[in-house]
């Protein structure tokens, strides 16, 4: 019976131990983090996811938020090769404009700049060759300055690192211009893979991430690493309404891309049409 409630013991004190290292808790908005900020010191490092995190396509260049223009583009899969297919999406993916997904943003990567705490993005993003796209990990890099976000004064990684072995279908994980890009590989598995080739292992790691998954698959890792977890399920973007499109003018647009090899915007579709800009709306 002694030994039953020892084991019982122990089990209460691991698990109370487990909860003084981790932490996750859902917000909308950036309020919550900033105001943590002036509790962070140089021990500390802050992972921002990016997709949906810290930018997301435009409406208008969306390729999976509208219902409809997402059941264009599986129905355009089935019927395409893979290269086709690829070839095809990489044009739209090119094209892309895109979005801060909350501009308080910036502020916060300002006064995380300011602090001199360690932060960095992690993303699943494939890397390499993408049909028209050269390299991936370049498109994003180009994707989160062209709204005015740059990593490389903020990460404790500098230069590149290539983790060729853990290189999957989707390419190879890498570490670049404070880009942690995984290739959909395991966000924690590539993270711990970086903390020991770079042998920095801070005492607090705080996670922003709108997939609950990864932000346990981090929990673990840092209670593997003893390192104290916060972790921020960001749920902003699937609180968003997605806008209705005009299924005429999308269906034109795949006409064109499948033909000509363009993937337009509103406006040049409207010139296509005869129809006003002014009544177009992605």
């Amino acid at each position: 019976m002694k030994n039953i409630i020892w084991v019982i013991i122990l089990y209460i004190l691991a698990a109370t131990n487990m909860t003084a290292y981790a932490q996750i808790t859902q917000i909308t908005d950036f309020q919550l983090l900033e105001s943590n900020i002036k509790n962070m010191d140089s021990d500390t490092l802050v992972i921002f996811d990016v997709d949906h995190v810290l930018i997301m396509p435009t409406d208008e260049y969306s390729l999976n938020r509208n219902p409809y223009r997402k059941q264009l583009w599986h129905e355009f899969k089935l019927r395409s090769s893979e290269e086709d297919f690829k070839f095809l999406r990489s044009i739209a993916v090119s094209s892309a404009k895109w979005r801060l997904v909350d501009p308080s943003i910036i502020t916060v990567l300002s006064d995380l700049n300011n602090k001199n705490i360690s932060t960095v993005a992690l993303t699943s993003l494939a890397t390499g060759k993408f049909g028209i796209i050269e390299k991936m990990e370049d498109l994003r890099i180009k994707e989160l300055q062209s709204v005015g976000i740059d990593f490389t004064n903020l990460t404790p990684f500098h230069g590149e690192l290539s983790i060729n072995e853990l290189k999957s279908m989707h390419g190879t994980p890498m570490l670049k211009a404070g880009i942690i890009l995984t290739a959909e590989v395991d966000k924690a598995k590539v993270l711990e893979h970086i903390l020991h080739k770079k042998n920095y292992y801070p005492k607090r790691i705080v996670f922003i991430d709108d997939q609950l998954n990864n932000l346990e698959s981090l929990e673990k890792l840092c209670a593997k690493l003893k390192i104290k977890f916060e972790g921020f399920h960001y749920t902003a973007v699937s609180l968003m309404t997605t806008s209705t499109v005009d299924e005429q003018l999308e269906n034109l647009r795949f006409e064109i891309l499948e033909k000509e090899h363009r993937w337009l915007s509103y406006k040049e579709l409207a010139s296509r049409m005869d129809i006003p800009n002014s009544i177009i709306t992605p």
